[in-house]
């Protein structure tokens, strides 16, 4: 999954270009931010990212990186190779959505083809968007993409340029028009690739060599050719297409029917200017039954991270207003791209040591730790438990956090232009200040929250091992009061159904014990946060977390 949201500079009320981008992927991940410096190398360095995959030259020089970084431990390295976000020193933000599959059943690769390779390239050597784009060009002509199907947002603060790969060695291109924006879930887009760009002509004569197209079916539709017919039009891309589609135009569309789903335009004029709330209503919306609904909805139970980013000519005044985990449940935190330092809640390992490390994580790398991601998670999960009891108090305050930070940033960000002018050190100083103060204030929000929404803490009596049961010692609650077929557990990014059921209870020890679940199929052997629905003979729903050791 993922979404993204372009806003030319023209289309948006700030004058400036806007992107918005959700993260999202199934399984435990852990999310970390990292400033990247600048670096020299050697000429003639490469370097392989994903194992059996090509091994491309690095640029002799690299510029200084505002990385997003998703981590996971697994045996398949495609889940770590496509989430992460990037923007540059230069002032270019590359994200990707997921647009598998494509209809390429026979690529051509070479030295296996480039994967994550390409994201980091680009964000290390490019100046404009329209140099991303070159580069991105060039690396996939060179050695084709690994992946079945992928689009690629790369925007400066002029112009927005979306590249939707096909497995192999062809794209399409389309450039966002200023006054428009364009939305991606995970799907092809692009109905009218732009026929002056590099590999057009080369996209649509090799459609017709497969018999995909014809000059006499029409017109070439890109997005209908190239999309695998089993995952066109899928529900679960269309339904969040349209969803903002009708935040942007502010227009029910629900009564579309699913072809016209199908041909939706690759960008559209919004009805009015588009705001920073704007993107965030459409980052932050749902169905009724939030985020485990069929088909899933844009802020979803996949989601480990929203990010909101506005362009500006200074590139150390970019702002990235980002939320941790769901964010309807999260505030979005104020960060400028000339932060001198990420707060230590924010970095569980350094920049020069994550590079590295990023296929190479041990199981042990994905344990919970005390830090601002995994409580914005504990509160995402116990939310979701409690459904609407806690829905309008956990929203109300965060939208009321926001309204503060932005007072705040209003007041701050003249001094910051200013200041940038003639004492950067005291500017960056300054930012640093204000992100190290509103992270302060996230987290009293959460505990307030955390407070307020009863959140029982367990105690885990014995490791977990696949196949057998677990207890849990519970703190403030009576266990004698529960409804035992009521009360389940497991991870915050399971289904339900997969959740581990109450196999007993023990009065004397005040615990609960519980089945091993099917969530453990998909589990990480590393030190878990577990989340319990309980439900006592009322029929008063309370949640809570415990922490446990899986082992395999």
């Amino acid at each position: 999954m993922c979404m993204t949201i372009l806003a030319g500079r023209r289309a948006t009320s700030t004058g400036e270009v806007l992107i918005g981008h959700n993260e999202d992927a199934p399984g435990r991940f852990i999310m970390q931010t990292h400033l990247v410096s600048k670096r020299r190398r050697r000429p003639g360095t490469h370097i392989t990212f994903e194992p059996d995959l090509a091994s491309p030259e690095l640029g002799t020089t690299r510029t200084n990186l505002f990385w997003s970084e998703a981590m996971t431990c697994s045996n398949d390295y495609s889940d770590s190779a496509f989430c992460d976000l990037y923007v540059n020193g230069h002032g270019v933000v590359i994200c990707t959505n997921n647009c598998a599959d494509s209809r390429e059943d026979s690529p051509e690769l070479t030295d296996g083809g480039i994967g994550y390779g390409l994201r980091r390239l680009v964000a290390e050597q490019a100046h404009s968007a329209r140099e991303a784009l070159d580069i991105a060009c060039g690396l996939v002509s060179r050695y084709g993409y690994a992946s079945s199907g992928r689009s690629y947002s790369f925007a400066d603060r002029d112009e927005i340029y979306v590249m939707q790969i096909v497995h192999g060695k062809h794209w399409a291109i389309h450039r966002v028009p200023d006054d428009e924006v364009a939305v991606i879930p995970n799907h092809y887009t692009i109905h009218e690739p732009d026929k002056k760009e590099r590999g057009y002509d080369d996209l649509v004569s090799y459609a017709e060599k497969r018999g995909w197209y014809s000059p006499d079916d029409g017109d070439f539709d890109f997005a209908k050719v190239y999309q695998s017919p089993d995952t066109y039009g899928l529900d679960k891309n269309t339904y969040r297409h349209v969803k903002a589609f009708e935040i942007l135009l502010d227009m029910d569309l629900s009564e579309l029917h699913k072809t016209e789903w199908q041909g939706l335009p690759f960008s559209i004029k919004p009805s009015k200017p588009v705001s920073i709330d704007t993107i965030k209503a459409i980052l932050r919306s749902h169905s009724d039954n939030p985020h485990f609904s069929k088909p899933l909805t844009i802020c979803n139970t996949e989601t480990l991270e929203s990010t909101i980013i506005q362009l500006r000519s200074d590139t150390d005044r970019i702002i990235l207003r980002r939320a941790l985990g769901r964010p309807c449940y999260s505030p979005y935190l104020v960060w400028y791209f000339g932060l001198p330092n990420v707060p230590e809640d924010f970095e569980q390992s350094e920049s020069e040591q994550a590079l590295d490390e990023h296929f190479l994580l041990k199981p042990d790398a994905m344990d919970w730790r005390n830090n601002a991601w995994f409580r914005a998670m504990e509160i995402d999960a116990v939310s979701e438990l409690l459904s609407d009891e806690a829905e309008e108090v956990v929203c109300a305050k965060v939208r009321e956090f926001e309204e503060q930070e932005e007072r705040d940033l209003r007041e701050l960000d003249p001094q910051i232009e200013l200041g940038l002018n003639s004492k950067p050190y005291i500017a960056r100083a300054m930012m640093e200040g204000f992100i190290v103060k509103w992270a302060g204030k996230a987290e009293a929000l959460r505990q307030s929250l955390r407070s307020e929404l009863g959140v029982i803490t367990g105690e885990a009596m014995n490791a977990v091992i696949e196949g057998r049961t677990f207890r849990v010692r519970l703190q403030g609650v009576d266990v004698r009061e529960l409804e035992a077929e009521k009360c389940i557990c497991g991870t915050s990014y399971s289904e339900y159904y997969s959740w581990s059921k109450c196999a007993g209870i023990d009065a004397e020890e005040n615990c609960v014990e519980f089945g091993a679940g099917e969530w453990l199929n998909d589990s990480v052997a590393c030190f878990t946060d577990l989340y319990m629905l309980l439900v006592d003979k009322s029929g008063k729903r309370r949640a809570g977390c415990v922490k446990v050791q899986v082992r395999r």
